[in-house]
């Protein structure tokens, strides 16, 4: 069995890669911001951390210089699945606060990896469905993306505002690192995984419902009555499948060296969480008052764009969750959170 370092280890989908990787037998050192971000962690794994099979590691800054060279010494690790990225509130300085910590984030963790950790062979890179789209040309009907397709928002673009700053700092990000590698010619090889709206049953703690990550919680507001479905990316992804990739790119897939993979069920419509709510809690429904809206009416008649990932099949083995099963299992989660008075 393999060491991992796994970055951001208390995030939703790091949460979910993390119990893949431990039912694997894997051994896996977890980063977090603080110590107290290891907690829930630590209890709901607490067999794995007693075997000394889970551990973690404070970096309270990833952007900084060398943030990882302490703790990619301090073991020999096999692997490194990067998912932690740098986040800001109540941005002022979209160049300075988004898209800067952006590149620092992915290209210094490469830096330290080549540095100061001979013993990695793979580093997995969670980048983004942002780094592909091409926002400006908006639902694009008959538009196929794939992995030769690149968001092209410059870094001027991306200074306007902070929603084109997001997308923009997801493309610098990945192509920061493949930069990286081309420039540096590194010991490791590396995989990106660009997935879309990400769903499914929440791993990480959540303190409260309104704590929820923020995909889910557009999910819950609408089974709580509290919003309207919100519209924006027209794929999505489960992301247990999407712990399952990060996994496959480097344990099981050496032909996924050096590859870019889009990861995604395919497409989907806000209108579909709201079919199934009624369908499957219609009490709930109407005690919420849930707006039924246009019922089976997903998209436009000129139709919206779609998503080729053919590549992640053939060459991962991917098998990807059905809508029905994610809701079905994502409210369930819901529900018992609730009991839990969440």
């Amino acid at each position: 069995m393999s060491t991992v370092l796994l970055t951001g280890a208390n995030g939703f989908i790091a949460a979910t890669i993390l119990r893949k990787l431990l039912e694997r037998g894997h051994t896996v050192v977890g980063t977090v911001r603080s110590e107290s971000k290891a907690t829930f962690l630590r209890e709901q794994f607490k067999a794995a951390v007693d075997s000394d099979k889970l551990k973690f590691a404070v970096v309270d800054d990833i952007t900084a210089p060398g943030a990882f060279d302490e703790v990619l010494r301090a073991y020999q690790f096999d692997a490194v699945l990067h998912t932690s990225s740098p986040f800001r509130y109540n941005i002022t300085d979209i160049d300075e606060e988004l898209l800067q910590p952006a590149i620092q984030g992915t290209t210094g963790i490469l830096d330290s990896v080549n540095r100061v950790a001979p013993s990695v062979k793979r580093v997995v890179v969670t980048s983004s469905f942002a780094s592909v789209v091409n926002r400006t040309k908006g639902t694009w009907p008959g538009k196929v993306y794939t992995e030769a397709d690149w968001n092209p928002t410059t870094r001027e673009e991306g200074l306007k505002d902070v929603g084109s700053g997001y997308y923009a700092s997801k493309t610098l990000a990945e192509q920061a690192a493949w930069d990286f590698v081309k420039e540096k010619n590194p010991r490791f090889t590396l995989t990106t995984l660009c997935p879309p709206m990400v769903y499914g049953p929440p791993e990480q703690e959540v303190p409260s419902m309104v704590k929820l990550n923020v995909s889910n919680l557009d999910i819950y507001d609408i089974f709580n009555g509290a919003s309207d479905p919100r519209y924006g990316v027209w794929v999505w992804i489960d992301v247990r499948d999407l712990a399952e990739a990060h996994v496959l790119a480097w344990c099981d897939a050496a032909i996924a060296a050096n590859q870019r993979y889009i990861v995604s069920q395919g497409n989907f419509s806000p209108q579909m969480f709201v079919d199934y709510i009624w369908k499957h809690y219609p009490e709930r429904a109407a005690a919420k008052g849930i707006n039924k809206h246009s019922p089976g009416k997903y998209y436009s008649d000129e139709g919206i764009y779609g998503v080729d990932t053919s590549k992640s099949v053939k060459d991962l083995g991917m098998k990807y969750t059905p809508i029905e099963d994610m809701l079905r299992d994502t409210l369930k989660r819901f529900e018992d959170l609730e009991a839990e008075g969440k």
